[in-house]
């Protein structure tokens, strides 16, 4: 081989492996990106009228090892009186990394949420929302235990007719468990919620839930081409509650005294996946003394970019 030939080779290698490393790293990396909707309406309310939100999710994960995501809800509160409602924005911004000891014999999971909210509330009572929510959690290789202990601290900016802010801490622990080889999963998780104002929380210091969430995997597609079904319960009562799994926060709530919803979601193609989720709420304003319900229809649509 001569000289020129040798240095032909070295320069094409020169060339070549930054781009194969670079090409590899981009690679290790899955995108996936999520737009999502919401209708409800309200029933024997003396105040609220229908509930729409939309938004989306673009999440990035490293090799499995950590990721982050960035989302935005755009929310739309009508009231009966046509010429008053509120218009809100949700800004989530998610950062999370895993670790896998040999002791552990599974992964451990370290989150962090945040929540930037505003909107035109005119007393400003549900606006100027800030909220920091940790997350550590601990899931087997088998996937059939799940625990994780889950902290929120949402501040609300002062409101025009109660004086003061709001300051609002919620601890969530957390059991899953996987069965029937696989084909089920179980997920119970409670909220233990704390005001720092009581006014500011419909007269109440705290109050208790606990959620319950039922996800069933068919071998092959089941009925209608579904892939899972989804059924989920919440039993007890919260306000300004924030959840993890959906990085929602009810901000715009009364307080919640039960509910329930199911759905599916269907595989199109390899790469996407729609999810159809019909819940019923059941809410009630103490301050007034109205007891009443909502009814909703939640639409999902996530692609994975590879």
């Amino acid at each position: 081989m001569s000289p020129s030939t040798k240095t032909s080779c070295l320069l094409i290698l020169y060339v070549v492996s930054p781009l194969a490393a670079a090409q590899e790293a981009v690679d290790s990396w899955i995108v996936a990106t999520d737009v999502q909707a919401l209708v409800g309406s309200f029933r024997s309310s003396i105040e609220r009228d229908s509930l729409n939100v939309l938004g989306f999710f673009v999440k990035a994960d490293y090799l499995e090892k950590g990721g982050v995501t960035f989302g935005y809800n755009r929310t739309a509160l009508s009231f009966l009186n046509a010429n008053s409602g509120i218009d809100q924005d949700d800004v989530f911004l998610s950062g999370r990394w895993s670790l896998t000891p040999d002791w552990a014999s599974g992964r451990i999971t370290v989150r962090l949420d945040q929540h930037t909210i505003s909107n035109d509330d005119p007393d400003n009572g549900t606006s100027d929302v800030d909220v920091i929510a940790p997350q550590l959690s601990y899931q087997n290789f088998a996937n059939t235990f799940y625990v994780d202990v889950g902290y929120a601290r949402s501040n609300f900016g002062d409101s025009l007719s109660l004086a003061g802010k709001l300051e609002v801490t919620q601890w969530t622990p957390t059991l899953g468990f996987g069965f029937n080889d696989s084909y089920d999963w179980l997920q119970l998780r409670g909220y233990l919620i704390d005001f720092s104002n009581p006014l500011r929380a419909q007269s109440l210091d705290s109050t208790e839930s606990l959620e319950v969430k039922w996800i069933h995997w068919f071998d092959g597609r089941g009925p209608i081409g579904i892939d899972n079904l989804r059924v989920s319960a919440l039993a007890g009562e919260r306000i300004y509650a924030v959840d993890h799994d959906a990085a929602s926060v009810y901000n715009l709530a009364d307080m919640q005294t039960g509910s329930a919803s199911i759905g599916g979601e269907w595989l199109i193609g390899e790469r996407n996946k729609l999810m159809l989720l019909m819940s019923y709420e059941k809410f009630e304003n103490r301050d007034i003394g109205n007891a009443y319900s909502s009814g909703s229809v939640y639409l999902n649509f996530n692609h994975r970019s590879n």
